[in-house]
């Protein structure tokens, strides 16, 4: 019963908005001074009235202000065929656009009240039931649509076959008189304002409204297909795969990052373990080199000390051998004096050559046996 409500006011909502659509669709082609200016030069009525494109477009937008409540007549003066004159000077025009006024200002105050009633239509028709009313909503104005779509494609398509006929049934419709016939000899309205220009407006004013309800139907499609339980189904298991391949991942990342993390620790400690390995090298290189260092200077010290041995040795055999000749000196001079007394003694002898020379006594005692030869 609730879904009953809720489409039902959402598919009045819908039509009313699709007719407020169109009837702003209207004031929009109307008041676009582009489109209008087009329309007179794609018909040459410039050159069939003696009247120039400015002038058709002032006259224009006169009509459509007094037609919206902005203007008091539709009184305004141009050129025509190099005179000044009164564009709608026929009676029966101003009657006639009195009529239209009256219509075009009813429409658009039902067209106000209808917005205020679409707004409160759609507003109840989601409070109805709050969650599902994106659902309710959309098959509200998709019926409401489809409803509007049939009659605007009927209409659409008598007016595209026989717009004269069409054009004449809405007259006959809307007016309760036949101020809307005039004799285009003494109107130039109708002059001005060919069947041709109402067929573009109507087209124009199809397209306009045409695209925003293709557009709220697309839309609600899209709005009835999230909302579905076969799609909530796969969405839900589409994000518990997404999760998964997330989680598997961030597993992943997490896994190689650990990895990375503990090669990097691991190669911060063997360059760590390196350069302490190189300090404590360094350090017993270099008590080596200080040991070594210190042998040689050991050496050095013992060569130096042998050097300094070996020459205070020459030194004192040097003072020995000098003191040793002093005394062979000494020696040949004691020896000298035995020589030379046994020179006096034996030149006594030969100062006195009388004298025998003593024997030898036998009692010497010759330890070298030359005596005994």
């Amino acid at each position: 019963m609730r879904k009953i409500i809720s489409v039902g006011m959402a598919t009045l909502a819908s039509m009313l908005l699709i007719i407020i659509l169109v009837f702003s669709s209207i004031g929009l082609v109307i008041n676009d001074e582009t489109f209008v200016n087009n329309e007179f030069t794609k018909l040459a009525i410039s050159s069939k009235m003696g009247i120039s494109n400015t002038d058709l477009v002032t006259s224009f937008n006169r009509l459509v202000d007094y037609m919206e409540g902005n203007a008091e007549d539709i009184n305004v003066t141009v050129t025509i065929d190099g005179t000044q004159a009164q564009m709608f000077d026929y009676p029966q025009e101003a009657e006639h656009m009195t009529d239209v006024r009256t219509i075009y200002t009813t429409i658009a105050a039902y067209r106000d009240v209808g917005v205020l009633v679409m707004l409160i239509l759609f507003l109840f028709a989601a409070v109805v039931n709050f969650r599902k009313a994106p659902q309710y909503l959309a098959q509200g104005y998709l019926s409401g649509s489809f409803v509007f779509l049939l009659v605007f494609g009927f209409v659409g398509t008598w007016a595209a076959l026989d717009f004269s006929n069409f054009w004449t049934f809405f007259h006959e419709m809307l007016f309760w008189n036949d101020l809307w016939l005039f004799d285009g000899t003494t109107s130039r309205m109708i002059n001005m304002l060919p069947e041709q220009i109402f067929a573009d407006i109507i087209a124009q004013v199809g397209l306009y409204a045409g695209i925003v309800v293709v557009v709220l139907i697309g839309l609600s499609i899209m709005a009835l297909v999230l909302s579905s339980d076969g799609y909530k189904r796969r969405r839900a298991i589409a994000l518990a795969r997404k999760k998964a391949r997330e989680n598997a991942t961030a597993s992943r990342k997490k896994a190689r990052d650990d990895a990375r993390r503990t090669a990097e620790e691991e190669k911060h400690l063997a360059e760590k373990r390196a350069r302490i390995a190189a300090h404590k090298a360094k350090k017993q290189a270099a008590a080596e080199e200080a040991a070594q260092t210190a042998e040689q200077q050991r050496l050095l010290e013992e060569k130096r000390a042998k050097k300094r041995a070996a020459s205070e040795a020459a030194a004192k055999k040097a003072a020995l051998q000098e003191q040793q000749p002093q005394k062979s000196v000494l020696a040949p001079a004691r020896a000298e004096q035995p020589a030379s007394q046994e020179r006096k003694r034996s030149a006594q002898p030969q100062a006195n050559p009388a004298e025998k020379p003593k024997k030898k006594s036998a009692k010497v005692h010759d330890d070298t046996g030359f005596l005994d030869d």
